[in-house]
C-alpha cells in the first residue's frame, strides 16, 4: 500500500483545452463554498497541492459527472483527497455494506448502494487521473466495486426472506442458501472499465427454502429483486445495469436456474428413476457403470470420476 494522502500522491492530470475558463470555475465554486468548513479546507489543497487544482479544473472540464460528484458534496471530496486512497476505498465498502445490513427496507438499501457507487467512482477516477493508480489497478478496483454492491444486496435480499419466514438461512451471507450468482463476462475476468453493464448468471437450490415456499418462482422474484436494487434508475442515479442474458438458452429459461436442471442439460447427472414426482439422481458417469455392467473402466480410479468440461 502506498504511503500519504491522495493529494500528496497526485503526479498528473488531464490536460485542460481552455484552461482560463475551466481555472476560473474552479475559482468561482470554492468561492460560493468558502464559508463552508469543507470550502476552507479545499481551498488550502488547492494552494498546497497544485496538481490537485489541476486536477479539478481538468474534470471541471472534461466529465460533467464527476464534475457533480465533487460539487454536490464537497465534504466527500475533501475526505477523499485527505486519506490514503487505498484505505478509503476498503472503508467505503466496508461502511456500506454495514449501513445494508442495518437497513429496514429496499428504500434504504438502494441509496446507500448508490452513495458507494458515487464515492468509489469519484476516488477511482481521481485516482486513474491523478497517476495513482495504474490500470490494472483501476479495473480491480472497478470490480471490487461490483462485487460489493451485489454481495451485499444479495445478502439484504436473503435476510429479508428470511425475516418473511420464506427461508431457513440464519444471517447475511449464510452458507446454504442455495443462492448463486455467478460473475460472466469483464465482471467475471475482473476486467471491469467506467462504462461496464455486469453481466451474472444466477443459479438456485431448494434447500435453503422454508417448507411451503415454490422454488422457481420465488428465486426469479429474488432475481428481479436484486435487479432492481442495483439498476433501478433513482435521483442518486444506478448503480450497475445488470445483463442476464448469457445464461444457457435465455430465450426460454428463466432468469434464475435450478441448479438440478442445469446440471441435466449440461448431462452432468441424469434421472434414475424415471417418476414426475421423489425422483432420484446421480452423475451420468455413475449411470453409465450402472448401464453397462458393475465393473469400473479401467481408465477410472476409485474415488475418481469422470466431469468433461462444464
Amino acid at each position: 500500500m502506498g504511503q500519504g494522502s491522495l493529494a500528496q500522491r497526485l503526479v498528473s492530470a488531464p490536460c485542460v483545452g481552455a484552461a482560463k475558463e475551466a481555472h476560473a470555475h474552479v475559482d468561482d465554486w470554492l468561492a460560493e463554498i468558502s464559508g463552508t468548513s469543507a470550502g476552507t479546507t479545499l481551498a488550502r489543497l488547492v494552494a498546497d497541492h497544485p496538481t490537485f487544482y489541476a486536477l479539478i479544473a481538468g474534470v471541471t472540464e472534461g466529465s460533467p459527472y464527476l464534475r457533480d460528484l465533487a460539487r454536490r458534496s464537497p465534504e466527500r471530496l475533501v475526505a477523499l483527497i485527505e486519506a490514503e486512497p487505498l484505505s478509503r476505498f476498503n472503508a467505503i465498502l466496508a461502511a456500506a455494506s454495514q449501513a445494508i445490513r442495518a437497513a429496514s427496507d429496499e428504500v434504504e438499501v438502494m441509496s446507500s448502494l448508490r452513495a458507494m457507487k458515487a464515492e468509489v467512482a469519484l476516488l477511482i477516477a481521481l485516482c486513474d487521473l491523478g497517476g495513482v493508480w495504474d490500470v490494472a489497478q483501476v479495473i480491480e478496483r472497478q470490480t471490487a466495486l461490483a462485487d460489493a454492491a451485489v454481495g451485499a444486496a444479495v445478502d439484504y435480499l436473503l435476510s429479508d426472506a428470511r425475516r418473511r419466514g420464506k427461508m431457513l438461512v440464519t444471517g447475511p451471507g449464510e452458507r446454504g442458501a442455495g443462492y448463486v450468482v455467478i460473475a460472466m463476462g469483464k465482471m467475471g475476468a475482473g476486467e471491469l472499465n467506467y462504462s461496464s453493464d455486469i453481466d451474472i448468471i444466477v443459479f438456485y437450490d431448494a434447500a435453503g427454502l422454508a417448507p411451503g415456499t415454490e422454488p422457481a418462482s420465488f428465486y426469479v422474484r429474488l432475481t428481479r429483486g436484486l435487479v432492481k436494487l442495483l439498476q433501478e434508475r433513482t435521483s442518486d442515479g444506478y448503480v450497475f445495469r445488470v445483463d442476464l442474458r448469457l445464461r444457457p438458452d435465455p430465450a426460454s429459461t428463466q432468469i434464475a436456474l435450478s441448479t438440478l436442471s442445469a446440471l441435466r442439460e449440461k448431462g452432468i447427472v441424469a434421472e434414475l428413476t424415471g417418476r414426475k414426482k421423489n425422483m432420484l439422481f446421480a452423475y451420468s458417469a455413475y449411470v453409465d457403470v450402472l448401464n453397462s455392467g458393475t465393473e469400473l473402466p479401467a481408465t477410472t480410479e476409485p474415488g475418481s470420476r469422470a466431469t468433461g468440461s462444464h
